[in-house]
């Protein structure tokens, strides 16, 4: 059974186009979508209009190590840096109120095994108490001739047992408080995020080449980019958004000379292609299957 053909999405009335790709926003895309983009597929697609010129592929040089050795030859205009990395206060981010609620929910947790851990060494005490208990043992006639357990054997190793227990258990509580503590301070402390952002190069480069288009396709929702997207607008040019799933800035406004589309659309142009066979289908292995036995008949 072969899938019905379907219309490849073209872009319209390009004029002539500059494309930029922010591939650190493209490429975390699949976490939403399902699928990834791939950039060799991608280019070629691009390729096929005769409108659009120069294509920028904007990425850390981290990332761009993870591409195909011949990445560099497939022919989009790569800018590539270093990323840095910068400590971040969880503490002191937008991370602050939630810190401030675990640290309570752990406070809490280290007050509540405190008490616990002193009703246990309480019980442990009086365990210990009655283990060392001994009652007089009296002759026939009434003399003391030495001790005995006023309890029976039996009893003696249930209060054994469950003392052993009580120590184990004072000993995981005392283990669990220290990690509370030790997981406190780790939080307190600034942790290295790596930081690769292209936002000034971007507008650099499209400021730069201003002159030498009508249209900009951007491959990202950053809704940093708003910003810029309105100011070509106001000079005339026209701007196409490509987002991925939910990845699109709240910055942007529906306005003439700004058309928004979901990466979805260029799924079957773009996407990573694996080895699904082209027949793929929920009903496709029962009908082979049911081909195979009538020729075996």
């Amino acid at each position: 059974m072969n899938r019905p053909d379907t219309e490849q999405f073209r872009f319209r009335s390009l004029g002539k186009t500059l494309v930029i790709i922010d591939w650190a926003n493209v490429y975390h895309w699949k976490d939403s979508l399902g699928w990834e983009v791939d950039p060799k597929r991608l280019f070629d697609y691009l390729l096929s209009y005769q409108e659009i010129g120069i294509k920028y592929f904007y990425c850390s040089e981290g990332a761009l190590k993870k591409l195909p050795a011949d990445f560099r030859q497939v022919g989009f205009n790569i800018q590539s840096k270093e990323g840095k990395f910068v400590p971040v206060s969880l503490e002191k981010s937008y991370f602050k109120k939630i810190i401030k609620e675990l640290f309570d929910v752990l406070d809490n947790i280290k007050t509540t095994n405190s008490e616990i851990a002193t009703k246990l060494y309480e019980l442990r005490e009086k365990i210990e108490s009655r283990l060392a208990d001994r009652a007089p043992d009296f002759d026939t006639d009434g003399n003391v001739q030495g001790e005995y357990l006023p309890y029976s054997l039996e009893d003696a190793k249930i209060h054994g047992s469950t003392y052993e227990l009580i120590e184990e258990m004072d000993t995981e509580l005392k283990k669990l408080n220290d990690n509370i503590v030790d997981l406190q301070k780790h939080l307190s402390q600034p942790v290295m995020r790596l930081k690769c952002d292209f936002d000034v190069e971007i507008a650099r480069d499209v400021f730069n080449l201003s002159n030498d288009f009508e249209h900009l396709i951007l491959f990202s929702g950053d809704g940093d980019f708003a910003a810029l997207a309105d100011d070509l607008i106001s000079k005339g040019k026209r701007v196409t958004v490509v987002f991925g799933g939910e990845h699109l800035g709240k910055e942007y406004k529906v306005r003439k000379g700004l058309f928004l589309c979901t990466v979805n659309n260029l799924r079957s142009e773009i996407s990573r292609q694996n080895n699904i066979p082209e027949d793929f289908s929920s009903g496709r292995d029962s009908f082979i299957v049911a081909k195979d036995k009538q020729k075996s008949q």
